[in-house]
């Protein structure tokens, strides 16, 4: 066991006014915390709970034995799964989806035995969050952080950490927030989002786990690159250049099969179009690598539409619902930026008369700035263990208002060791290890 000592962090007494309440909550679980450098993913779990559960749309026993075998890490929230079926990227990436509930039923629908109806549900995949790429101070190893905050009626979700290893491609962890298919605490399963509904129709079936390589919200793979995605607000990315669509997901679960670098992943997203669905906001990627390089990817207005009357064109009709001046005027326009850090605001220049921007917007704002003190008065340097406490003192507590709040969990991807730390539900005093190498 190792413990975090003082030094990790720099915290100055001329903390800005609004940044000092932090500071203390920062130092005490610097003080506090332990880490450990066993490997989660490799324990044994003689007593398997979920070896007699039901998987009604599945009959292949090794997706069956497979999973059966998913382990419980921590009161029914957190779960290990190594995913050792084939997913069909190819497949599924090819079919063009723009929306995630057909998205997630046609996901379902090539990898179970049987056929599966979503019903009436919506499926909605999203993220606040918050992310930051740092180096280590004792032997310089490239790390990124990254809390993923999201209130899902501040239920008790259940989310996991998944092992890929797909033919042809590289190997990764990702995790996997299984709310989006209708799972919560001890995999209990209904595809409603309302508890009153859950209550009554929920059951155990573990046939929907099939589709996590496709609900992940961040992960890093064997070469080192780490990808991760935050929630923005405004009008969706929806491009229309080459005729091949990408959900963030499906984007997200290319990148980490086959992108060893930053480059990598850019080419990939070159090729084809990025496709937020209507109503979903948007959504911005920080991503890192083992080289250290570290960049936000947004996608912005043209040159031509990046005036505030094109950016802010949004109105409430006489129905109550959201409508714009421009519709046809989005973001379509990719851009790299040398970031340190994200959080749900655009931190492009030529998003700054929009108040989604950097200069008029307050969505993640006090976050993304206490992360940029803290790096710079560190040199961007941090430890493992005090990355993990900047993730603390940047975590959200439940909020029955913010569908951005609640963290659900915070991870520490060693880009050079290739390792993963989590923590779950802010608990900083437990933390899980997973190795690639």
């Amino acid at each position: 066991m190792c413990k975090y000592m003082k030094k990790d962090i720099k915290l100055f007494n001329a903390f800005p006014r609004w940044i000092s309440f932090v500071a203390v909550g920062m130092l005490l679980a610097i003080l506090a915390a332990s880490c450990s450098s066993d490997d989660d993913s490799k324990k044994s779990y003689a007593d398997n709970p979920y070896k007699d559960i039901p998987a009604t749309l599945l009959t292949d026993q090794g997706k069956l034995d497979m999973v059966r075998s998913i382990q419980n890490l921590k009161d029914g929230r957190f779960f290990y799964l190594d995913y050792t079926q084939d997913y069909k990227l190819s497949t599924i990436s090819a079919m063009n989806f723009t929306d995630n509930t057909l998205l997630i039923g046609a996901v379902l629908g090539t990898l179970c035995d049987n056929v599966s109806s979503l019903g009436k549900s919506r499926i909605k995949l999203d993220a606040g969050c918050s992310a930051f790429a740092a180096t280590t101070p004792d032997n310089g190893d490239y790390i990124m952080g990254r809390n993923f905050d999201y209130s899902h009626g501040n239920e008790p979700i259940a989310a996991a950490m998944v092992r890929t290893s797909p033919q042809g491609g590289l190997k990764s962890l990702c995790m996997v927030d299984a709310y989006w298919i209708g799972y919560r605490q001890d995999l209990w399963h209904c595809l409603s989002t309302s508890k009153d509904t859950f209550a009554i129709y929920k059951k155990q079936d573990l046939s929907y786990i099939m589709a996590f390589p496709y609900l992940l919200m961040d992960g890093m793979n064997e070469a080192g690159f780490a990808v991760s995605v935050l929630h923005l607000d405004g009008k969706p990315t929806q491009q229309a250049s080459t005729g091949k669509k990408l959900t963030t997901t499906v984007a997200m679960r290319m990148m980490l099969d086959h992108a060893r670098t930053i480059d990598d992943a850019l080419e990939i997203l070159d090729k084809y179009d990025l496709w937020i669905p209507s109503g979903d906001g948007n959504y911005h990627f920080y991503m890192a690598d083992a080289t250290g390089r570290y960049a936000l990817v947004e996608y912005v207005y043209d040159q031509e539409h990046q005036k505030k009357i094109y950016i802010d064109d949004e109105y409430i009709g006489e129905d109550g619902k959201i409508h714009y001046k421009y519709p046809d005027v989005l973001p379509n326009t990719r851009e790299v930026i040398e970031s340190r850090c994200a959080s749900n605001f655009y931190v492009s220049k030529t998003m700054e008369s929009s108040d989604k921007g950097p200069v008029l917007s307050d969505h993640g704002k006090t976050r993304y700035e206490i992360m940029d003190f803290v790096l710079k008065q560190n040199n961007n340097l941090l430890s493992e263990d005090g990355a993990m406490s900047l993730l603390n003192g940047v975590s959200q507590a439940e909020s029955p208002t913010d569908v951005t709040s609640h963290t659900q969990w915070s991870v520490v991807y060693n880009l050079s060791q290739r390792k993963a730390t989590v923590c779950v539900n802010r608990d900083y005093t437990n933390k899980f290890t997973f190795n690639l190498r």
